[in-house]
């Protein structure tokens, strides 16, 4: 019998969707009848009526689908103070028109990848924004942040926040990048430090405990163009000590460098050591995180004992800090 009960009650919802499908392919047909070639317009005009009259959905209310972990700070205020504008008003939850005029709105801003919105009957919209995470920030020669910058080298504008930046000394070429607000940064030196600010975010630092924050990369010499000679290698990175001054650290090659790279984890080691010795980089004036053996004797400043790494070493080197044949003691024979 229960069977049975359930075999009626699916054949009568069966025959009432089968209705209201007739209702609505009835009207539809009814309206064309009556209306002939009018048919479309007053089908629109009704459309627009029920958009009207559906449930007004006040815009600031609207919540995001997910916030990433990384919005947050000045980073939220910014872009909040961003999208705001554009979501101060109502629109109806039927009105397709403004529901697309809504999302090319939010669209035109520098922060946003990509927008799209969502219905939640019976009154509710749901937000799905694809923001853009800025990784460096840019500053001129004086120190001056122009922008930041996203992994794709997009210009966003110039927030103050705790992440790395990359400084366009003039040593290097231009002090200044030509991209504005929106625009694709082609400065190779920037390019070069975005690669270098997501291998510590990404592979570097969560392998380190207690890693100190990097604070600037700095791409001057990139393509050796400023010095030649592994003391002055084509990046430098400089990382926050525990009383917040910078230690200047050796690291290496840009990640897209045709010529052999020091493997991160190698950095990674390095630098996992030098904490160990030196707990939060404590006293430390300079390192170099590309000496997986001899990393000890590059560090600033340099204990009593320990020979400079770069100084005088070889044979014909040493000839010429020796005293000259003349002035030399007897053999003793």
């Amino acid at each position: 019998m229960a069977r049975d009960d359930e075999s009626e009650v699916d054949g009568r919802s069966a025959r009432l969707r089968w209705a209201a499908r007739i209702f609505v392919v009835g009207g539809f047909a009814l309206t064309v009848w009556l209306c002939g070639p009018r048919a479309v317009e007053v089908l629109a005009a009704r459309y627009r009526q029920a958009a009207a009259q559906s449930p007004a959905i006040d815009l600031d209310q609207v919540g995001f689908v997910a916030e990433p972990d990384w919005l947050a700070g000045p980073l939220l205020l910014a872009i909040s103070a961003e999208l705001g504008p554009w979501l101060q008003n109502r629109i109806a939850i039927l009105d397709e028109p403004a529901c697309q005029q809504l999302e090319a709105d939010l669209a035109t801003s520098p922060w946003v990848r990509e927008v799209a919105i969502s219905r939640v009957f019976p009154d509710k919209f749901r937000l799905a924004v694809d923001l853009r995470r800025p990784v460096l920030g840019v500053q001129d020669g004086d120190g001056v942040l122009q922008c930041l910058v996203d992994r794709d080298g997009f210009a966003l504008p110039p927030v103050e926040t705790e992440l790395p930046f990359v400084r366009l000394y003039r040593e290097g070429g231009s002090p200044r990048v030509r991209a504005a607000v929106g625009e694709a940064v082609g400065e190779p030196r920037v390019l070069a430090a975005i690669g270098i600010a997501l291998e510590w975010r990404d592979e570097l630092e969560p392998v380190v405990p207690d890693c100190p924050r990097l604070l600037e990369i700095d791409t001057t010499n990139l393509g050796e163009r400023w010095m030649r000679g592994r003391s002055y290698p084509e990046v430098r990175v400089k990382l926050a000590r525990d009383d917040g001054l910078a230690v200047i650290c050796g690291y290496g090659r840009p990640v897209d460098s045709p010529l052999p790279r020091v493997a991160t984890a190698t950095k990674a080691t390095v630098l996992t050591r030098i904490l160990a010795k030196k707990p939060a980089l404590r006293g430390l004036v300079a390192a170099d995180l590309r000496f997986v053996n001899r990393w000890a004797d590059y560090l600033q400043p340099r204990e009593p004992g320990v020979p400079d790494p770069d100084g005088p070493w070889s044979d014909l080197e040493q000839l010429f800090t020796d005293p000259a044949p003349a002035t030399r003691p007897p053999s003793g024979r």
